[in-house]
């Protein structure tokens, strides 16, 4: 997702979601979680147990992990027994503080999410926009990294974001997905140009689709609601 919105690309996207499809996996996606992001997981094995080729070469991961380094992210790494860097293996930083801390790629993040096959899974942090704690990190020592993306909120926190425009959007945009009987239906990955992402869902008559511009990372959400067309626009 990261190296979808920095990159203003579909392509690994829609890679992974057409694999999801067509092998009819049956998945839990989600953006952040408690353990960080999971870098490991766009690459694959061979019969011998050889890292090679996922979803990302080498060298987008390792673009994508300086600029989430960059904007404050902790890093683990699989090492040999030489003690030389395999592979990275996770990268500790709350999901908004690895966007840049940028609001509409945020939303359209969690949009793609959303739309994607699977059961969507939400971090309560990233949902309140939460960033980086550096400082919990740190406190912990070596092994502290994982704190970065554990702040506890408390209810004075939780009041004063639900007062935020990216939160109440955000509730908007995952009531629609757990009420719509469009989500019971088929999903389509629709052609679109790099820079778009356009999938629907599509259960007889009930219909719900985004259509998102990478470019500027503005998105629409149509859906049918007893028997009206509706339209969002973020």
């Amino acid at each position: 997702m990261i190296h979808t919105l920095e990159n203003k690309s579909n392509k690994a996207l829609f890679t992974w979601a057409k694999e999801i499809i067509s092998k009819k996996f049956k998945t839990v996606n989600m953006l952040g979680c408690h353990d960080g992001i999971p870098v490991l997981d766009l690459k694959g094995k061979d019969v011998n147990g050889t890292y090679n080729q996922g979803l990302l070469a080498d060298s987008e991961i390792e673009n994508i992990m300086n600029t989430i380094i960059e904007r404050g992210g902790r890093v683990k790494n699989l090492y040999d027994p030489s003690g030389k860097k395999i592979s990275y293996y996770q990268v500790n930083a709350t999901f908004f503080s690895a966007l840049g801390e940028d609001e509409q790629k945020l939303l359209l993040a969690r949009a793609i999410q959303l739309f994607m096959p699977g059961i969507p899974q939400v971090w309560y942090l990233d949902i309140f926009a939460g960033k980086n704690d550096l400082s919990a990190a740190d406190r912990e020592g070596s092994g502290g990294h994982k704190e970065i993306n554990r702040t506890t909120l408390t209810i004075n926190d939780v009041e004063e974001g639900l007062k935020r425009k990216v939160v109440l959007q955000q509730l908007e945009l995952l009531k629609l997905r757990n009420t719509s009987k469009a989500f019971l239906g088929k999903i389509i990955i629709h052609d679109s140009p790099e820079n778009e992402v356009t999938i629907s869902w599509v259960n007889g008559l009930e219909v719900a689709k985004l259509q998102a511009n990478l470019n500027t990372y503005k998105f629409s959400v149509i859906y049918t609601a007893s028997g009206h067309e509706i339209s969002l626009n973020y």
